[in-house]
């Protein structure tokens, strides 16, 4: 008799998810260019302070595991305030390499979103408010976990110094953030999910919620590639 294939954990299968989407996002695995980069950055400033100030507290609110509460007001602290190890905020290292690729302070002040990145912001905040507090934190985390595990993607330091001709100082905020995106997300980190979750019905309703917010990663950087290829166009015309 041929053993039957074992069940695949609701871990596997958000991660397996979450990096099927990741390959199909061409900002990763495209050539970085100038008008992309700088797409990523302006827009990214917008995420950034959706994620910690309406994001995470909106599902980290209704989450029943004090340990992960303590975990996300740990990382809203280190991306808005201070980063103990580094003596700054994720906020101030992201602004600083804008300013390494040539964004002005008033182009990182005065950003919009593009179309597709406010149809994104308003899938996101849906299900971080609506939707089971599972479907909300895998939210806020599945973009760390795609960066941090696709292989040779456009948020490795080498693409921007390429790129840009930066050196090792001027991308330390991706550096530095592969490290921390770890500590973020992946399955070690998602751990309590397995805990938690004791139904079909509920393992259901958090891929589901997964899947629209996969949607949300989708547009969120096909308008970034919008956005910067229409800079690329407008200068290499020049």
């Amino acid at each position: 008799m041929h053993e039957q294939p074992q069940a695949k954990s609701l871990i596997d299968e958000i991660a397996d998810r979450t990096l099927k989407a990741g390959r199909e996002i061409s900002w990763f695995c495209d050539p970085l260019t100038p008008g992309r980069g700088r797409a990523y950055m302006l827009q990214h400033i917008l995420r950034n302070r959706l994620l910690s100030s309406v994001l995470r507290p909106a599902w980290m609110s209704r989450c029943p595991d004090l340990e992960v509460v303590r975990k996300t007001i740990g990382q809203i602290r280190q991306e808005l305030v201070m980063d103990d190890q580094i003596g700054t905020g994720h906020t101030a290292l992201l602004r600083q390499m804008g300013r390494n690729i040539g964004l002005t302070d008033h182009e990182m002040d005065t950003v919009r979103a593009h179309p597709l990145v406010d149809a994104a912001f308003n899938v996101w905040e849906n299900v971080c408010r609506n939707r089971h507090w599972i479907a909300g934190w895998l939210t806020t985390s599945v973009d760390e976990f795609i960066l941090s595990t696709l292989p040779q993607n456009n948020f490795m330091p080498e693409a921007w110094k390429k790129t840009f001709g930066l050196n090792d100082q001027q991308v330390f905020f991706f550096t530095y953030h592969l490290k921390a995106d770890q500590d973020h997300a992946g399955a070690q980190v998602w751990e309590p999910i397995s805990r938690k979750v004791m139904s079909e019905v509920e393992r259901a309703e958090i891929l589901a919620g997964l899947d629209s917010a996969l949607i949300g990663e989708k547009l969120f950087y096909q308008g970034i590639c919008e956005v910067g290829d229409e800079w690329d166009r407008l200068h290499n015309e020049r």
